[in-house]
C-alpha cells in the first residue's frame, strides 16, 4: 500500500450507526447492528450516529437515509442542529431555537410546523457535526 493510499485509508474510521432519529414526526430511537465509514476527524469518543428517517431537515440538505455524525451535548446552541428528546420518549433532529418562552423545534421543511415545547418537555442529546449520505 502506497503512502496516499494510506492516508486515505487512515483519515476514515468505521462507526456504528445506532438506530433512528426522525426528521418528521418523533420516532423512538431503536438499536442495529451496522457500521460506517466515517471521516475521523469527526467520530470523538462521544460521538453516535444515527440514520434519518422522514424528510422534515430536506431544505438543510438532510434526507431520508442520510447517516448523522452527531457529537453527545446536553448543551446547545440557539440555532444548532441537534437530536433532541421530547416529552421524555421521543427522538427528532429539529434546529434548535431558544427563547423566553421556552424551546422551538424547528424543522428544515417549510410545508411543516416548529415543535414548541416548554424547557422541561425537552433534553438535547447531541450536536450535529456531519452527515454522510448512505443509500440503505
Amino acid at each position: 500500500m502506497d503512502d496516499h493510499t494510506r492516508a486515505i485509508m487512515e483519515s476514515f474510521q468505521r462507526i456504528t450507526i445506532t438506530g433512528w432519529v426522525a426528521c418528521g414526526h418523533p420516532i423512538d430511537m431503536s438499536s442495529q447492528e451496522e457500521e460506517i465509514e466515517a471521516p475521523s476527524k469527526l467520530v470523538r469518543k462521544n460521538t453516535y450516529a444515527p440514520r434519518v428517517r422522514g424528510d422534515s431537515m430536506k431544505d438543510a440538505n438532510i434526507i431520508g437515509g442520510d447517516v448523522m455524525i452527531i457529537e453527545q451535548s446536553q448543551l446547545a446552541e440557539s440555532g444548532e442542529k441537534v437530536v433532541a428528546r421530547i416529552n421524555h420518549k421521543e427522538v427528532a433532529l429539529k434546529t434548535l431555537r431558544l427563547d423566553r418562552d421556552g424551546v422551538k423545534l424547528i424543522p428544515a421543511n417549510r410545508s411543516m410546523e416548529p415543535i414548541i415545547l416548554n424547557n422541561a418537555n425537552v433534553k438535547v442529546l447531541g450536536i450535529v457535526r456531519g452527515v454522510i449520505r448512505d443509500r440503505i
